[in-house]
């Protein structure tokens, strides 16, 4: 028999593209996609150290590089990735491109 499919809402790119709203929205990935604790999600703070407030093995790093990409349809040079220090160099990125889009 098949059993119905759990329905889980794709992560969608914020209609803003302000700091506030890219933040939430990586707390909304880190959820959906990388089974983060709420715990874990609550310390997502801007001035975190980006290895910190995303501590993730090498398959959880492709999903979210895999899912910033597709939802915001852009491309990140793996120089940009490797740049990024903290939580806000991240926002600012992805805010970054967005505006250069």
């Amino acid at each position: 028999m098949n059993e119905p499919e759990e329905n889980v809402q794709p992560t969608a790119a914020p209609q803003r593209k302000d700091a506030a709203a890219i933040l939430e929205y990586l707390k909304q990935v880190a959820r959906e996609q990388l089974n983060m604790t709420p715990e874990q999600i609550e310390a997502i703070k801007a001035d975190s150290p980006l290895m910190e407030a995303l501590p993730l093995d090498s398959l959880n790093q492709v999903i979210l590089v895999n899912t910033i990409e597709q939802d915001f349809g852009q491309t990140f040079e793996p120089d940009q990735w490797q740049a990024l220090t903290t939580v806000k160099d991240l926002v600012q990125m992805i805010a970054g491109e967005q505006a250069a889009a």
